[in-house]
C-alpha cells in the first residue's frame, strides 16, 4: 500500500457532481464550492459547460472562454513537445495521441475523447497494447460522464476481445481487465461475480487511472458481503492477505461492517448497513442498487440469526437489532409473504417459527440448522413438483388411448 498509485484528481468530480443532483445535497455550497474549483484546477471548459446545463448553475462566459483559451493552447503545446522530442518516428506518433487523450479526458471533453480513441481503436496500424489502452480510455470515460452502463459494456466486450486474442498473454492487460470488469459487473448488479474478479485483482491492483485502492476496497466488500456465504466471507476478507492488511490498517469501518455481521452483533451492522447505505447512494456506481442492496443484506440478516433456532420471540429479535418489535414483524412477515424467509409469525406467541421446524422432526435435529434448512425448502419445492407431474400425467392419461 505504500506504493500506491495516483488516481487523477478530476475523477473525484464525478462523484460530487452527482452527489449535488440528489435532493438533499442540491443546496450544499460547501460541495458547490469543490466542484467548480476542481474544475477551474483544471481548466475543465467542456466538463464546465455540461456541468453547468446539469446542475442548472449560472453559466460565466468569461470563465468559460478563458478555460477554453487554455485547453487550445496547452493542446498545441502537445503536439509542439512531441515534434521537439528525439524519439522514433511510431513511438513520437503514438504518444502524441496518447498525451492527447490523456488531456481531453482531463478536462472533461467527452465526445473528442471518444472520437480520438475509437479511431485509434479502429486503425489496425496501431500496435494491439496502444488499442487496448484506447478501449480501457473509453471505459473511463464512460464511467466518468455519469456511468453509462452501455458504453461500459461495449468497452469491455472489446478490451477482452483484443486480450485474449494476444498470444501468450498480457498479464498487465488481463489483471486490469479484472478490476474494469469488476466495476462493470457491480455497475449491471452481477455482485458474484464483481466478488470474484476484486478479490483476484486486489493483491496485484495496478488500475490506478480508474479508481483509488481505497475504492476497490470498498466495492470488494460491498460485493463479497452479498454475493459469498460466511465461510468464504471470513477467508476471502479476514485470512486473505492483502485483503486483511488493509481492513485492519485502514479501512476498519469496513471491517467492522463485516465483523459484526458475522459475529452476530445485528445492532451495530444495522448502524455499519445505513452509513453503507448513505455511501452506497451518494456514488454513482452504486445508487441505482443501493435499496436492493439494503434489503438483501437486512435478509440475509434474519435468515442468519432464525437458521440458529427453532422459533425465535419478536421481542428477542427486536432487541437483537436494536428497534422495535412492530418492526421486525412488518419486516419479517413481508419477507416471508414473498417466499424469501421460510417461516411463520405466531402473533398470539409473539414468535417466529422457522418453516424447517413446523412439521417438528420430520427433518433430524442432528443437522446443521443451515442445511436443515435448505433440505426443508428442497422437500417443500420437490413436493410441489411432484404434485404438478401428478397432475399432468393424469390429464394426459384421458386423452391417449393405450
Amino acid at each position: 500500500m505504500e506504493s500506491e498509485g495516483v488516481t487523477p484528481a478530476y475523477m473525484q468530480l464525478a462523484h460530487w457532481r452527482f452527489t449535488l443532483k440528489l435532493a438533499e445535497e442540491r443546496n450544499n455550497n460547501e460541495l458547490k464550492e469543490k466542484l467548480l474549483a476542481g474544475i477551474k484546477q483544471g481548466n475543465m471548459a467542456p466538463y464546465y459547460k455540461e456541468v453547468c446545463a446539469d446542475l442548472g448553475w449560472d453559466f460565466d462566459q468569461g470563465l468559460f472562454d478563458k478555460m477554453a483559451a487554455f485547453n487550445v493552447e496547452h493542446l498545441a503545446k502537445i503536439e509542439k513537445e512531441h515534434e521537439n522530442s528525439v524519439v522514433e518516428e511510431e513511438d513520437q506518433v503514438s504518444g502524441v495521441w496518447q498525451a492527447k487523450l490523456d488531456y481531453l479526458c482531463s478536462i472533461g471533453d467527452r465526445p473528442a475523447a471518444t472520437e480520438l480513441a475509437t479511431a485509434k481503436l479502429q486503425e489496425k496500424s496501431v500496435p494491439k497494447s496502444h488499442r487496448i489502452e484506447a478501449v480501457f480510455t473509453l471505459f473511463r470515460v464512460a464511467f466518468f460522464h455519469g456511468c453509462d452502463i452501455k458504453a461500459m459494456g461495449a468497452a469491455i466486450e472489446k478490451a477482452t476481445e483484443l486480450i485474449e486474442g494476444i498470444s501468450g498473454g498480457d498479464w498487465s492487460a488481463r489483471n486490469k481487465l479484472k478490476a474494469y470488469e469488476g466495476v462493470w459487473s457491480l455497475a449491471i448488479r452481477d455482485f458474484s461475480r464483481a466478488a470474484h474478479l476484486f478479490v483476484d485483482v486486489v493483491p496485484t491492483f495496478e488500475s490506478y487511472e480508474l479508481a483509488d485502492f481505497g475504492t476497490i476496497i470498498r466495492y470488494t466488500v460491498l460485493a463479497c458481503m452479498i454475493a459469498l456465504d460466511r465461510y468464504q466471507l471470513r477467508k476471502k476478507l479476514m485470512n486473505h492477505g492483502v485483503m486483511a492488511q488493509a481492513l485492519h490498517s485502514h479501512y476498519q469501518d469496513l471491517r467492522e461492517y463485516f465483523v459484526s455481521l458475522y459475529e452476530g452483533r445485528y445492532a451495530d451492522f444495522l448502524i455499519c448497513l445505513a452509513r453503507i447505505e448513505q455511501e452506497m447512494k451518494r456514488d454513482p456506481l452504486t445508487h441505482p442498487h443501493y435499496r436492493h442492496y439494503v434489503q438483501e443484506m437486512r435478509l440475509r440478516a434474519y435468515k442468519q440469526i432464525l437458521q440458529a433456532y427453532r422459533s425465535l420471540s419478536l421481542a428477542y429479535m427486536a432487541r437483537s437489532f436494536g428497534v422495535t418489535s412492530e418492526f421486525i414483524e412488518r419486516e419479517v412477515a413481508r419477507f416471508a409473504a414473498a417466499g424469501r424467509l421460510q417461516c411463520k409469525i405466531d402473533s398470539v406467541a409473539g414468535t417466529v417459527v422457522t418453516s424447517s421446524h413446523i412439521n417438528d422432526d420430520a427433518l433430524s435435529g442432528k443437522e446443521a440448522p443451515e442445511a436443515s434448512l435448505d433440505r426443508g425448502i428442497l422437500y417443500q419445492t420437490t413436493v410441489k413438483r411432484g404434485d404438478i407431474l401428478l397432475n399432468r400425467l393424469k390429464k394426459l392419461a384421458r386423452v391417449m388411448d393405450f
